[in-house]
């Protein structure tokens, strides 16, 4: 099921792990996206092609890996295992709730529902958010090829110099701050 916004669709989906907690999450979700796309692309600009799914965390650290994995080209089986496990294991630690990450064509965007559960309809869309304006970020001139670069370097596929793994990991602490200042007004956007 896609939702329509100003530039794109977006499609929303539980197919990957469907059960209770997916549902809960994903109604809230389809019922307040279209607002909170319009917000972004108002603040951050227009958003590319977005698939949300609506997951755990095991397995929306599988998808983002598979995802990532595609938009470089494809990694080894043993690759993706190890990625897979450490994006868990952070996502974990820091009590993540959604990710965002480039695929082969468009941008995949991972709610992980057992923890917005807890949280409140201002988290939902305040992180759901978040996440989408770091989708129009990787949707800004040059950024997509930039990350492409990143994710192979990262999955050493390329060598570079340590100053542009220096000045990537600049970027996204940028794009992070600039995503975390906009939940403010697109909460606001919503709500209004």
């Amino acid at each position: 099921m896609g939702t329509t916004t100003t530039s794109s669709e977006i499609a929303v989906t539980t197919t990957a792990t469907p059960s209770w907690r997916t549902g809960l999450v994903a109604d809230p979700v389809r019922h307040r996206l279209p607002r909170i796309a319009a917000a972004v692309e108002c603040l951050a600009g227009p958003l590319p092609e977005v698939r949300i799914v609506i997951t755990s965390r095991t397995a929306g650290a599988w998808l983002a890996t598979e995802a990532e994995a595609g938009a470089v080209g494809g990694l080894p089986l043993a690759t993706r295992i190890r990625a897979a496990l450490s994006a868990q294991a952070s996502a974990r630690r820091a009590g993540a709730m959604a990710t965002c990450v480039l695929a082969a064509d468009h941008v995949l965007v991972v709610l992980f529902a057992p923890a917005l559960l807890g949280g409140s309809e201002d988290t939902l869309i305040e992180t759901l958010g978040h996440e989408l304006v770091h989708a129009a970020q990787l949707n800004r001139p040059g950024r997509r090829q930039a990350r492409l670069e990143d994710l192979r370097a990262n999955h050493r596929l390329i060598d570079r110099p340590v100053a542009d793994s220096y000045r990537a990991e600049a970027q996204i602490c940028l794009e992070e701050a600039e995503a975390h200042e906009l939940e403010p007004a697109i909460l606001a956007a919503v709500r209004a």
